[in-house]
């Protein structure tokens, strides 16, 4: 017997849903529209009209996709030099690009043919080759902001951002976040110095990638919220015109827009 029929229930998954990626997700197909777009822009006090260099991006990867466009080792070596601050750095890229690779740990096997994404370091790997802490944050901060995701990120243009990072029930995430690193970083007496997600994307936005950004939290309940700037699920889809979206969206979105009153 499977489990709707022994408890009875069987509901549409949009009246149960609590996933906030896809509150996230509706919210970027009506943002699609660009007529929704400059509504939302207003409403988050933007009044800048939407140009040719206007987009709407959902679980925005922009440097794990900008590394993966490059074929040139030297200027793979030229980002890490340039922004990975630590001891010895040009030494380390002086090294064969297979020793760079196990010097950082990468995941899998270690190429000689190219420099390997950052975002494959491995904390459990690289934290045995550099015993400063100073280093091993810095190049902890480097890798993650390889991986971080924003939600939604709207560009202005291609100089200026806005992240939204979704909240349904969770609040703001922190780095590290896996059990096993957490242990690393408890050994080297390191736990007052996690790395929140706004502190992340702030520093993978401004600092790596020059884009002037904005960072807006997206709930249900500001309240909960109150050290950033926020605008609630609400607040976002009723300044929208969401009537030829399909019925599970709109029941999506009449939800999320009662929580929290």
């Amino acid at each position: 017997m499977h489990i709707r029929k022994t408890t009875g229930l069987s509901p549409h998954y949009s009246t149960i849903n609590r996933e906030e990626r896809n509150y996230a997700a509706l919210l970027f197909a009506a943002l699609c529209l660009p007529e929704n777009a400059q509504r939302f822009l207003t409403a988050c006090g933007y009044h800048q009209k939407i140009n040719d260099e206007f987009g709407v991006y959902f679980e925005y990867a922009y440097l794990r996709d900008l590394w993966h466009t490059l074929a040139d080792e030297d200027i793979k070596k030229s980002i890490i030099r340039n922004h990975l601050e630590i001891k010895n750095i040009n030494a380390i890229l002086n090294l064969p690009l297979k020793e760079i690779n196990q010097l950082f740990g990468v995941s899998g096997q270690a190429s000689a043919k190219c420099l390997q994404y950052p975002g494959k370091w491995s904390i459990s790997k690289y934290h045995h080759h550099f015993l400063d802490n100073d280093d091993f944050l810095a190049i902890c901060k480097f890798k993650w902001a390889f991986n971080i995701k924003p939600d939604i990120v709207i560009h202005l243009d291609k100089n200026h951002a806005i992240c939204l990072e979704a909240k349904y029930e969770s609040s703001e995430g922190y780095y590290p976040a896996s059990m096993q690193d957490k242990k690393i970083f408890t050994a080297r007496g390191l736990v007052k110095h996690s790395t929140g997600q706004i502190e992340l994307q702030d520093y993978m936005m401004q600092v790596l990638l020059g884009i002037q950004t904005d960072f807006l939290f997206l709930v249900p309940n500001p309240k909960n919220h109150c050290n950033y700037k926020v605008i609630t699920w609400a607040e976002a889809f009723n300044c929208l015109d969401t009537q030829h979206m399909p019925a599970f969206a709109k029941t999506m979105i009449e939800m999320i827009s009662k929580i929290g009153l």
